[in-house]
Protein backbone atom coordinates (compact mmCIF):
# COMPACT_ATOMS: atom_id res chain seq x y z
CA UNK A 1 0.00 0.00 0.00
CA UNK A 2 1.48 3.85 -0.71
CA UNK A 3 0.41 7.36 0.55
CA UNK A 4 -1.79 7.82 -2.15
CA UNK A 5 -5.12 6.49 -2.93
CA UNK A 6 -5.63 5.84 -6.67
CA UNK A 7 -9.50 4.61 -6.96
CA UNK A 8 -9.67 3.10 -11.03
CA UNK A 9 -13.21 4.39 -12.27
CA UNK A 10 -16.05 2.33 -13.18
CA UNK A 11 -18.71 2.35 -15.16
CA UNK A 12 -19.46 2.97 -19.27
CA UNK A 13 -17.51 5.54 -20.65
CA UNK A 14 -19.39 9.32 -20.99
CA UNK A 15 -16.23 11.57 -22.13
CA UNK A 16 -15.49 13.59 -19.04
CA UNK A 17 -13.09 15.93 -21.50
CA UNK A 18 -13.01 19.58 -20.33
CA UNK A 19 -15.57 21.06 -22.38
CA UNK A 20 -15.29 25.19 -21.96
CA UNK A 21 -18.73 25.67 -23.10
CA UNK A 22 -21.33 28.01 -21.96
CA UNK A 23 -24.77 26.99 -21.22
CA UNK A 24 -27.74 29.05 -21.51
CA UNK A 25 -29.35 29.00 -17.82
CA UNK A 26 -26.81 28.02 -15.77
CA UNK A 27 -27.99 26.43 -12.26
CA UNK A 28 -26.48 28.90 -9.67
CA UNK A 29 -27.13 28.75 -5.87
CA UNK A 30 -27.96 26.34 -3.72
CA UNK A 31 -28.56 22.97 -5.01
CA UNK A 32 -29.99 21.10 -2.11
CA UNK A 33 -26.94 21.38 0.48
CA UNK A 34 -24.12 22.24 -2.30
CA UNK A 35 -23.72 25.86 -3.30
CA UNK A 36 -22.38 26.22 -6.94
CA UNK A 37 -20.97 29.39 -8.19
CA UNK A 38 -21.55 30.52 -11.70
CA UNK A 39 -18.68 30.06 -13.60
CA UNK A 40 -18.71 26.59 -12.30
CA UNK A 41 -22.11 25.63 -13.17
CA UNK A 42 -21.68 27.39 -16.44
CA UNK A 43 -18.42 25.58 -17.31
CA UNK A 44 -18.52 22.33 -15.66
CA UNK A 45 -22.36 21.59 -16.16
CA UNK A 46 -21.40 17.95 -16.29
CA UNK A 47 -19.10 17.41 -13.54
CA UNK A 48 -21.01 19.62 -11.54
CA UNK A 49 -24.45 17.42 -12.32
CA UNK A 50 -22.20 14.40 -11.24
CA UNK A 51 -21.08 15.65 -7.78
CA UNK A 52 -24.62 17.00 -7.32
CA UNK A 53 -26.20 13.79 -7.93
CA UNK A 54 -24.28 12.63 -4.72
CA UNK A 55 -25.64 14.98 -1.63
CA UNK A 56 -22.61 16.16 -0.61
CA UNK A 57 -22.62 18.74 1.54
CA UNK A 58 -20.48 22.12 0.82
CA UNK A 59 -19.64 24.77 -1.90
CA UNK A 60 -18.31 24.24 -5.53
CA UNK A 61 -16.65 26.87 -7.01
CA UNK A 62 -14.18 26.99 -9.87
CA UNK A 63 -10.98 28.53 -11.19
CA UNK A 64 -9.79 28.38 -14.72
CA UNK A 65 -9.33 24.89 -15.56
CA UNK A 66 -9.96 23.21 -12.36
CA UNK A 67 -12.85 22.82 -9.86
CA UNK A 68 -12.71 23.27 -6.00
CA UNK A 69 -15.27 21.50 -3.47
CA UNK A 70 -15.07 22.69 0.13
CA UNK A 71 -17.00 20.54 2.55
CA UNK A 72 -19.04 22.19 5.39
CA UNK A 73 -16.60 21.62 7.73
CA UNK A 74 -13.63 23.15 5.81
CA UNK A 75 -12.41 19.99 3.76
CA UNK A 76 -10.79 20.58 0.69
CA UNK A 77 -10.35 18.72 -2.62
CA UNK A 78 -9.19 20.14 -5.76
CA UNK A 79 -10.32 18.43 -9.35
CA UNK A 80 -8.81 19.16 -12.57
CA UNK A 81 -7.69 16.87 -15.64
CA UNK A 82 -4.08 16.41 -14.81
CA UNK A 83 -3.24 14.40 -18.33
CA UNK A 84 -4.16 11.13 -17.35
CA UNK A 85 -6.10 8.85 -19.47
CA UNK A 86 -8.39 6.33 -18.27
CA UNK A 87 -7.97 2.61 -19.92
CA UNK A 88 -9.98 3.68 -23.12
CA UNK A 89 -8.09 7.27 -23.83
CA UNK A 90 -10.34 9.42 -22.14
CA UNK A 91 -8.90 12.47 -19.97
CA UNK A 92 -9.55 11.58 -16.73
CA UNK A 93 -10.37 13.54 -13.91
CA UNK A 94 -8.02 13.98 -10.60
CA UNK A 95 -9.40 14.32 -7.16
CA UNK A 96 -6.92 15.90 -4.87
CA UNK A 97 -7.41 16.47 -0.94
CA UNK A 98 -5.94 20.17 -0.52
CA UNK A 99 -7.26 21.02 3.11
CA UNK A 100 -4.01 20.42 4.99
CA UNK A 101 -0.39 21.49 3.71
CA UNK A 102 1.74 19.74 6.57
CA UNK A 103 3.34 16.59 4.55
CA UNK A 104 3.60 14.65 7.37
CA UNK A 105 -0.05 15.25 8.00
CA UNK A 106 -1.92 11.59 7.79
CA UNK A 107 -4.81 12.84 4.87
CA UNK A 108 -1.80 14.88 3.22
CA UNK A 109 -1.41 14.27 -0.49
CA UNK A 110 -4.19 11.49 -1.44
CA UNK A 111 -5.39 11.61 -4.62
CA UNK A 112 -8.22 9.79 -6.33
CA UNK A 113 -8.77 9.45 -10.39
CA UNK A 114 -11.74 9.59 -11.80
CA UNK A 115 -13.87 10.26 -14.81
CA UNK A 116 -16.93 12.78 -15.03
CA UNK A 117 -20.19 10.24 -14.45
CA UNK A 118 -18.38 8.77 -11.34
CA UNK A 119 -17.12 12.30 -10.11
CA UNK A 120 -19.56 12.31 -7.53
CA UNK A 121 -19.25 8.83 -5.87
CA UNK A 122 -15.35 9.19 -6.08
CA UNK A 123 -15.30 12.71 -4.76
CA UNK A 124 -17.74 11.41 -1.69
CA UNK A 125 -15.42 8.63 -1.44
CA UNK A 126 -12.78 10.73 -1.25
CA UNK A 127 -14.57 12.46 1.68
CA UNK A 128 -15.77 9.84 3.04
CA UNK A 129 -11.42 8.44 3.20
CA UNK A 130 -10.39 11.59 4.49
CA UNK A 131 -12.93 11.65 7.26
CA UNK A 132 -12.49 8.03 8.66
CA UNK A 133 -8.47 8.66 9.01
CA UNK A 134 -8.87 11.23 11.42
CA UNK A 135 -11.28 9.69 13.45
CA UNK A 136 -8.81 6.40 13.51
CA UNK A 137 -7.08 7.00 16.99
CA UNK A 138 -3.49 5.64 15.76
CA UNK A 139 -3.43 7.55 12.40
CA UNK A 140 0.27 8.93 14.27
CA UNK A 141 1.96 5.86 13.97
CA UNK A 142 4.17 5.10 16.57
CA UNK A 143 7.99 5.27 17.56
CA UNK A 144 8.04 1.51 15.35
CA UNK A 145 5.50 2.22 12.97
CA UNK A 146 4.75 4.60 10.21
CA UNK A 147 1.27 5.31 9.42
CA UNK A 148 0.13 4.64 5.75
CA UNK A 149 -3.65 4.65 5.30
CA UNK A 150 -6.60 3.55 7.34
CA UNK A 151 -9.88 2.91 4.84
CA UNK A 152 -13.48 1.91 5.23
CA UNK A 153 -14.76 -0.80 2.51
CA UNK A 154 -18.32 -1.31 2.09
CA UNK A 155 -18.46 -5.22 0.97
CA UNK A 156 -20.33 -8.58 1.87
CA UNK A 157 -19.41 -7.27 5.61
CA UNK A 158 -18.25 -4.17 7.11
CA UNK A 159 -14.56 -3.69 7.16
CA UNK A 160 -12.20 -1.32 8.44
CA UNK A 161 -8.24 -1.34 6.90
CA UNK A 162 -5.29 0.18 8.19
CA UNK A 163 -1.48 0.01 6.93
CA UNK A 164 1.73 1.16 8.69
CA UNK A 165 5.49 0.67 7.39
CA UNK A 166 7.71 -0.67 9.85
CA UNK A 167 10.46 1.64 10.22
CA UNK A 168 13.25 -0.59 12.12
CA UNK A 169 12.81 -3.51 9.00
CA UNK A 170 12.30 -1.38 5.50
CA UNK A 171 10.20 -2.63 2.73
CA UNK A 172 8.32 -4.97 5.55
CA UNK A 173 4.35 -3.29 5.66
CA UNK A 174 2.13 -4.02 8.92
CA UNK A 175 -1.86 -4.67 7.87
CA UNK A 176 -4.43 -4.45 10.05
CA UNK A 177 -8.09 -5.40 9.00
CA UNK A 178 -11.30 -5.71 11.46
CA UNK A 179 -14.82 -7.41 10.33
CA UNK A 180 -17.24 -5.34 11.90
CA UNK A 181 -20.06 -7.50 11.19
CA UNK A 182 -18.10 -10.57 13.19
CA UNK A 183 -15.71 -8.64 15.48
CA UNK A 184 -13.19 -10.41 13.93
CA UNK A 185 -8.95 -8.97 13.60
CA UNK A 186 -6.87 -9.79 11.67
CA UNK A 187 -2.94 -8.93 11.80
CA UNK A 188 -0.77 -9.18 8.41
CA UNK A 189 2.95 -8.89 7.90
CA UNK A 190 3.83 -8.48 4.00
CA UNK A 191 0.90 -10.47 3.36
CA UNK A 192 1.31 -13.21 6.02
CA UNK A 193 -1.54 -13.62 8.52
CA UNK A 194 0.38 -13.29 12.22
CA UNK A 195 -1.58 -15.30 15.17
CA UNK A 196 -1.20 -15.42 19.08
CA UNK A 197 1.63 -14.14 20.75
CA UNK A 198 3.42 -13.20 17.08
CA UNK A 199 0.16 -10.83 16.69
CA UNK A 200 0.12 -9.38 19.86
CA UNK A 201 4.11 -8.46 19.56
CA UNK A 202 3.83 -7.13 16.02
CA UNK A 203 0.85 -4.37 17.30
CA UNK A 204 2.52 -3.73 20.73
CA UNK A 205 4.14 -0.71 19.28
CA UNK A 206 1.01 0.82 18.21
CA UNK A 207 -1.09 -0.03 21.72
CA UNK A 208 2.04 1.80 23.59
CA UNK A 209 1.39 4.58 21.23
CA UNK A 210 -1.78 5.80 22.76
CA UNK A 211 -2.11 7.53 26.03
CA UNK A 212 -4.98 5.33 27.07
CA UNK A 213 -5.17 1.66 25.19
CA UNK A 214 -8.61 0.80 26.00
CA UNK A 215 -10.15 -1.95 28.20
CA UNK A 216 -7.42 -4.36 29.88
CA UNK A 217 -6.22 -7.66 27.51
CA UNK A 218 -4.34 -8.47 25.01
CA UNK A 219 -2.52 -5.96 22.43
CA UNK A 220 -4.95 -7.54 19.71
CA UNK A 221 -7.60 -7.43 21.84
CA UNK A 222 -6.81 -3.26 22.68
CA UNK A 223 -6.17 -3.26 18.75
CA UNK A 224 -9.60 -4.37 17.61
CA UNK A 225 -11.57 -1.89 20.38
CA UNK A 226 -9.42 0.81 18.86
CA UNK A 227 -10.41 -0.77 15.04
CA UNK A 228 -14.10 -0.89 16.37
CA UNK A 229 -14.74 2.63 18.25
CA UNK A 230 -12.83 4.59 15.20
CA UNK A 231 -15.30 3.35 12.93
CA UNK A 232 -18.32 3.90 14.95
CA UNK A 233 -16.98 8.00 15.39
CA UNK A 234 -16.72 7.84 11.68
CA UNK A 235 -19.85 6.42 11.17
CA UNK A 236 -21.23 9.07 13.85
CA UNK A 237 -20.43 12.41 11.21
CA UNK A 238 -23.70 13.97 9.82
CA UNK A 239 -22.32 13.14 6.63
CA UNK A 240 -20.65 9.86 6.52
CA UNK A 241 -21.71 7.01 4.17
CA UNK A 242 -25.38 6.10 4.15
CA UNK A 243 -23.98 2.20 4.72
CA UNK A 244 -22.13 3.00 7.72
CA UNK A 245 -24.51 4.21 9.82
CA UNK A 246 -26.15 1.44 11.29
CA UNK A 247 -22.76 1.18 13.11
CA UNK A 248 -23.60 4.48 15.52
CA UNK A 249 -23.51 4.06 18.94
CA UNK A 250 -24.93 5.92 21.55
CA UNK A 251 -22.50 8.28 23.21
CA UNK A 252 -19.79 8.44 20.62
CA UNK A 253 -19.64 11.49 18.63
CA UNK A 254 -17.79 12.93 15.51
CA UNK A 255 -16.34 14.87 18.43
CA UNK A 256 -14.89 12.17 20.11
CA UNK A 257 -12.44 11.79 17.52
CA UNK A 258 -8.71 10.87 18.51
CA UNK A 259 -9.43 11.93 21.81
CA UNK A 260 -6.73 9.01 23.06
CA UNK A 261 -3.41 11.36 21.72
Amino acid sequence: MTDNASRQPRGIPAGGQFAHTAHDHPAVGLRGALHVDKEAATYFADQVDSIQSEGLQGALSASGRRLKFTSNDGRTFEIRQDGHLDEDGTPGWAIENHDCEDPSAPTYGRRYESRTENLGEDLANALADADAIDAFTLNAGSQRYDFRSYDLIDGEHALSVACFADIEESGTDLDVEFDHDTGTLKVSRNGEELTGADADEAVRDLIDSVDDDGPDGSPTGKLAWHMERSFRIAAAKDDSPAWTHKHRTEGLSWEDRNDYR
